[in-house]
């Protein structure tokens, strides 16, 4: 990714949240990068997501874990540098494994192969999974423990694609390890980055009668700075004096 997209981009392509969270994330970044992001390794496509987070938020990446033993809320900060620090793989990455007496390669998943496998159940979509990432000429039958082992390899060569936090419980100091659904945490801050902006351009076109383009083309700073005029004006009798956008 060259640099964060416009304001104005990200209005325009951010899907409404009726879409799933990696449905929308996969479209934005699709629509910034292209198609190659549908190919990348999972973990790859988790860093894209958090670094666009970064480039369009200022705010943290904020979760929280329930406790298990005592039920106790623990509010954590994602560590959002510390997993974009991790080595991307190899693009050719792959593991092998021991199926049936026999050495079996496979390669990382990749979005796309997510995509194939939606709406399957867990088992079969984890077998459908090994299925499509296989590289020999034939996938062979794999136990529940064959699939266990092929998910530890694909996290240990691509650990952005799980990421877990480990937490003591503020209740009861209990571990605790969270799992971090990263397309949902994004998600869920880059709604809060839109809904703002469409606030600006709401109160600012209803001032001052300009257009979306127009608004989202001003300077963050100038924004605010006519809101606060807007909103001074609202509360006093003195009238308002507009410049040009």
């Amino acid at each position: 990714m060259s640099g964060p997209p416009g304001v104005a981009d990200l209005v325009r392509l951010w899907l409404p949240s009726r879409a799933s969270a990696d449905a929308r994330l996969t479209t934005l970044l699709v629509a910034l990068d292209g198609d190659d992001v549908r190919r990348a390794p999972l973990g790859v496509h988790h860093q894209r997501m958090l670094r666009l987070h970064d480039q369009l938020s200022e705010r943290p990446l904020d979760a929280v874990a329930d406790c298990s033993q005592c039920g106790a809320e623990n509010e954590f900060a994602v560590p959002v540098a510390a997993i974009c620090a991790v080595p991307e793989p190899p693009r050719e990455a792959e593991v092998a494994l021991a199926v049936g007496g026999a050495r079996v390669r496979y390669r990382l998943p990749t979005l796309a192969d997510l995509t194939a496998i939606s709406g399957a159940g867990v088992a079969e979509g984890l077998a459908a999974l090994a299925a499509l990432t296989c590289l020999d000429d034939e996938a062979p039958e794999m136990t529940d423990y064959d699939l266990a082992r092929l998910v530890q390899s694909w996290e240990e060569l691509d650990p952005a694609a799980a990421v877990q936090v480990d937490l003591v419980c503020a209740g009861c100091g209990a571990d605790v390890a969270a799992d971090v659904a990263v397309p949902e945490f994004v998600a869920h801050q880059l709604d809060r980055v839109v809904d703002a902006l469409l606030r600006q351009v709401d109160v600012v076109a209803r001032a001052y009668g300009w257009s979306e383009d127009a608004i989202l083309a001003l300077p963050a700073q100038r924004r605010r700075r006519y809101i606060e005029l807007i909103e001074q004006r609202s509360s006093s009798t003195l009238p308002l004096v507009a410049v040009g956008a």
